[in-house]
């Protein structure tokens, strides 16, 4: 039997502060096989951004946060890992793209010295020559025209759009086993940002890598991922193939979801909850309610 390629088993995670501690994740258990895309989705708030750097191992030894469970990847529990290895797998084994490409790229960095970088996680000698040249045919693939003159730019002389594709290809040069991508596309307008994630959905399939799929937008998640997880403060509600799930959602909060997506007709937006005792467990949001 083979092991999925990221597991994560009952995974707790709390900010503590002076006054009190704060639950983000309340034991989520998801998994992730090889080639395969997996959407995990909820509102602002549910968990998935924490969720996403908690696999990175980027919450580790921070103070303030209780973490518990086990995440595995590739069969390694990624919390005994040394600093100096969870490191090594950021951007080699496992990379993300962020929301906002402008803010995630370093403003004093022309993007060839960010390409560098990135390169040297896997090839600590290799020069700015080689990188570039490994860089810009990195860039035609995700459709950039004119590689050279992006490469010699700072990120501020780009657009959106075309930041979030030099994101997509800082991702992908190593060839990294798992894509984690949270809500990519949020923050350019509709047109790029479909071509951005049809770019991308191509990607992955030519590096056959496997993609974490971060949203809260149901039609991109639809169209993207082959598996979802729907997640509601803290906890994961529903899980199933996409299409399944889609169909005939079996909680209410997923079914909520779905009836939020605005859809033009003569009664307009319909109710999210007809009964909002549908729900097995007291809502968080509204104790009152339970």
């Amino acid at each position: 039997m083979t092991h999925p390629l990221l597991n994560i088993h009952k995974l707790r995670i709390a900010f503590r502060t002076h006054t009190k501690q704060t639950d983000a994740l309340k034991g989520i258990s998801l998994h992730i096989n090889s080639d395969e895309r997996v959407a995990l989705v909820g509102e602002s708030g549910s968990g998935k951004s924490v969720t996403a750097r908690a696999v990175l191992g980027l919450l580790q030894q921070q103070r303030g946060i209780e973490i518990g469970g086990r995440i595995e990847f590739e069969g390694q529990d990624v919390a005994l890992l040394k600093d100096s290895e969870r490191r090594q797998m950021r951007g080699t084994k496992i990379s993300m793209i962020f929301q906002d490409p402008v803010s995630s790229l370093n403003p004093v960095f022309r993007i060839e010295t960010e390409f560098l970088e990135v390169l040297r996680r896997t090839n600590p000698k290799v020069t700015l020559p080689a990188a570039r040249e490994q860089a810009e045919e990195m860039l035609r693939k995700v459709s950039i025209d004119d590689p050279h003159r992006v490469l010699r730019s700072f990120p501020f002389q780009l657009s959106g759009g075309m930041n979030q594709r030099v994101m997509i290809a800082l991702a992908l040069i190593n060839a990294p086993s798992l894509l984690i991508a949270d809500e990519p596309g949020t923050a350019l307008d509709v047109t790029v940002q479909d071509q951005t994630l049809r770019l991308m959905r191509r990607l992955v399939e030519d590096h056959r890598a496997a993609v974490l799929l971060i949203s809260h937008n149901l039609g991109v998640v639809r169209e993207f991922s082959d598996r979802i997880y729907v997640i509601y403060r803290g906890r994961i509600v529903e899980e199933g193939p996409t299409g399944a799930v889609f169909a005939d959602p079996i909680h209410p909060y997923t079914r909520a979801l779905l009836a939020a997506v605005p859809r033009i007709t003569k009664s307009g937006i319909p109710k999210l909850v007809d009964d909002i005792s549908q729900f097995t467990e007291p809502c968080e949001i509204h104790p009152a309610r339970a």
